[in-house]
């Protein structure tokens, strides 16, 4: 396991608002306690979100989504080299960095968090053709115009959608950014599969389906990651390509 400067304390989630972890930067004297999604603040270090969530807590999302993407692209007889894709909440850009590893010859990379991008580009430079901030929840007319003149082909997603990520209004406006027969893979707690609840995307996935407006040929199960007590996180895998007339509403 590599090691980072920063030496982090990993601390169980209070059952009111999640995961914590205690930071003590070299020579401070003091630990900061910090929410492990406090992502502006982690994502300042350089490597300290990888070194947390990726190292200490065994995360697999990233590797999972990529090598899903690759298989559904091999499947299809598609030439990665050619391919325009939309990394969805990019983060730090290890999502986009895995798939270039994978041949992905553009990748477009979006998230809602300047820190996000500001980390991309100091850690990762060179691995997006562009990444735009915003938010495609309630999107400006410019980030969806802006998207739509990258041209994306494929879509690829690491735990960037249910409970506090993006909701299922927002993956509809990602589908419609989409041509038919675009491959796309995606990861989600399996909670928000299960749940029509604020932030559920139960049934948004059973009819997509339905629809034909996705045609799926991975869905499976595997363990994210530990939490900060050591306890498996299960997410769902979603692979496979768009359908005709991606862009219509969630119904």
């Amino acid at each position: 396991m590599a090691t980072h400067p920063t030496r982090v304390r990993l601390i169980g989630p209070p059952q009111a608002d999640g995961e914590y972890v205690g930071l003590r930067a070299p020579g401070a004297d003091r630990e900061e306690i910090v929410h492990l999604h406090s992502y502006e603040r982690i994502y300042r270090d350089a490597g300290l979100y990888e070194h947390i969530v990726q190292e200490l807590l065994r995360c697999r999302s990233p590797q999972v989504a990529a090598d899903a993407l690759e298989r559904v692209l091999a499947a299809r007889g598609l030439d990665p080299a050619g391919l325009r894709l939309l990394d969805l909440g990019a983060g730090t850009g290890l999502v986009g960095e895995l798939a270039r590893a994978r041949g992905v010859g553009t990748l477009i990379g979006l998230d809602s968090l300047p820190g996000a991008r500001a980390a991309a580009l100091r850690d990762r430079p060179g691995i997006y053709a562009a990444y735009l901030v915003g938010d495609l929840v309630a999107p400006a007319a410019s980030l969806l115009e802006r998207l739509r003149a990258q041209r994306p082909q494929a879509l690829i997603a690491a735990g960037a959608f249910g409970g506090t990520h993006m909701p299922a209004s927002a993956f509809a406006r990602a589908l419609g950014l989409l041509p038919a027969g675009a491959p796309f893979a995606f990861t989600i707690h399996e909670h928000w599969t299960a749940t029509d609840q604020p932030g559920g995307f139960r049934s948004a996935i059973v009819e997509l389906v339905r629809s034909g407006r996705l045609r799926l040929l991975e869905r499976s199960r595997f363990e994210h990651r530990l939490t900060t007590t050591g306890e498996p996180i299960f997410y769902e895998l979603f692979a496979g390509v768009t359908g005709a007339s991606v862009a219509a509403p969630i119904s």
